[in-house]
């Protein structure tokens, strides 16, 4: 049979034989503890946590009164009961000592008795205490339980019958073309179920304790670009602008979890993706810190424009079974697994997440990660150089135009910005021998980047001023290619500009 744990009390006094006193009357049913000056009573009290501490008033160098203000201003010890035992008996005395957060006094000498009765009543009520804690705990979770089963069940009802709903349609229909389109929303919904299952066992696998890594290498810009693969249909759905920008010190090869890496950061993209409105922004940036040649510290935001969270919901929104606002939950969708599981993953990572928002602008969330680098530097981009050479960046889009500017930067070469193609062609034509390159988004208001260029292979220009020109889209089709080349561009970059592509294109015109 299993022994039932003691209660632990600390004794706190300058006086040996007060010591000796105290526990004789109660060792039979406590552990004791004992200090003989108020910083031994401090640090030990933080260190062991007693159930309650008897302290005397009178001691050299830290009075009781100053120790027991000590135990209350920490956040670890401030809960813990003290009993005043002293020779200090006025009521002025007992009225401070209560003041300050005493629970008890208890005057000198003092009776076996007395002691014993004082010492019992305050472990009856921490008893009492820890029992509806417990109690309140437990109902609190068999809540958050139920409603989470409640809200699974609705997310697991919704594509299957999506899938029942499509299967009946199209025994009916024959007609090829329907019949296509009823089996892409089946396999959309099969995708979306099968995810939610996942996420439960990944979940379940977390609560046990059997969730495992599995580290290999990997490289982080491909993991990046397949997983803006992977949430390019929920963006393009909701025309919404996907920027990326990733720390060009970040090495080629690293070794982790790529992924509960590309878990995490998928889970992120999702919920910005669900809380951001149509045609809103999400930004994805990956830094190095604390790098060397053995370790390296990711640290990755996703940032969004969307709705925001108070400051009160972001203290919920990681907890199990827990949602920021179940109403806005009810209208966005989700089974509310994502932030509770990507918090788990993020820990057995060596990392922490967190989240910082302004309510209607927007949230950001942060997580750190640990992993082990296989090649300390990313690229040796001193073997070229590319100082003295001046590039036009032709950009629309504000967060665009600062993560392409900062990958310039790091390869040293110089640039000068332009909002539209209408700017973009005033520049060139104003001083036309001044660029090595231009940079020219496709898609942009007033005049776009095709016709921009048109204009500009049409100045009548010295040749050695017909620099190239090189296109920034996204979704690139072969059959747009051509489109860009016969305006009079050189090359084109797909977006989410990659650096690796950024750099080594630039390399190839200007070297």
């Amino acid at each position: 049979m299993e022994k039932t744990k003691k209660n632990s009390i600390l004794i706190v006094d300058d006086d040996e034989s007060n010591i000796l006193a105290l526990t004789h009357i109660l060792a039979s049913d406590y552990d004791i503890m004992a200090a003989k000056d108020g910083q031994d009573a401090i640090e030990v009290a933080e260190e062991f946590l007693p159930d309650v501490v008897l302290l005397d008033v009178i001691m050299p160098e830290m009075d009781g009164y100053a120790v027991i203000g000590e135990l209350k201003k920490s956040g670890k010890t401030k809960d813990i009961p003290v009993i005043f035992i002293t020779g200090l008996s006025s009521a002025d005395d007992e009225e401070k000592g209560l003041n300050l957060g005493a629970a008890d006094y208890i005057s000198k000498p003092f009776s076996p008795a007395t002691v014993k009765l004082r010492v019992q009543n305050q472990i009856k009520i921490i008893d009492q205490t820890r029992l509806i804690i417990k109690k309140e705990t437990a109902e609190k979770s068999s809540r958050e339980r139920s409603e989470f089963l409640s809200r699974m069940s609705h997310e697991m009802r919704t594509p299957m019958n999506v899938i029942t709903g499509m299967i009946a349609l199209s025994r009916n229909t024959a007609q090829l073309s329907e019949r296509d389109e009823m089996l892409e929303k089946m396999s959309n919904a099969s995708e979306k179920l099968m995810k939610l299952i996942d996420d439960v066992l990944d979940m379940s696998d977390i609560e046990d304790g059997r969730l495992r890594l599995s580290f290999a290498e990997f490289h982080f810009g491909d993991m990046v670009r397949e997983i803006i693969s992977t949430a390019e249909p929920e963006l393009n759905a909701k025309k919404q602008l996907l920027a990326t920008e990733i720390d060009p010190s970040i090495p080629d090869a690293i070794v982790g979890d790529k992924r509960r890496l590309a878990q995490v950061i998928l889970n992120l993209l999702s919920n910005a993706n669900k809380f951001t409105p149509d045609q809103g922004s999400i930004k994805l940036k990956a830094s190095a810190c604390e790098v060397d040649n053995e370790t390296l510290t990711l640290r990755i935001e996703v940032a969004d424009n969307g709705i925001g969270i108070s400051k009160e919901q972001l203290e919920r929104i990681f907890i199990p079974f827990e949602q920021a606002d179940g109403g806005i939950d009810r209208k966005f969708g989700g089974a509310g697994l994502g932030l509770a599981m990507s918090r788990h993953l993020v820990s057995i990572m060596g990392g922490e997440i967190w989240a910082e928002s302004d309510p209607g602008k927007g949230s950001v969330f942060i997580f750190t990660v640990k992993t082990e680098v296989k090649q300390p530097e990313k690229m040796d981009d001193s073997r070229i150089s590319l100082e003295g050479k001046i590039a036009m960046l032709v950009e629309d889009v504000e967060i665009n135009r600062e993560i392409v500017m900062a990958m310039l930067e790091y390869t040293g070469l110089e640039f000068i910005c332009a909002e539209n193609g209408r700017e973009a062609v005033d520049l060139f034509s104003s001083d036309p021998g001044k660029y090595d390159v231009i940079l020219m988004d496709i898609n942009m208001p007033e005049m776009d980047g095709l016709e921009a260029t048109r204009r500009i292979r049409a100045l009548d220009v010295p040749e050695q001023a017909q620099v190239p020109i090189i296109a920034m889209t996204a979704n690139v089709l072969a059959s747009e290619v051509r489109t860009y080349l016969d305006a009079g561009m050189d090359a084109h970059i797909g977006k989410p500009i990659d650096y690796d592509k950024l750099v080594n294109t630039l390399f190839s015109y200007l070297t």
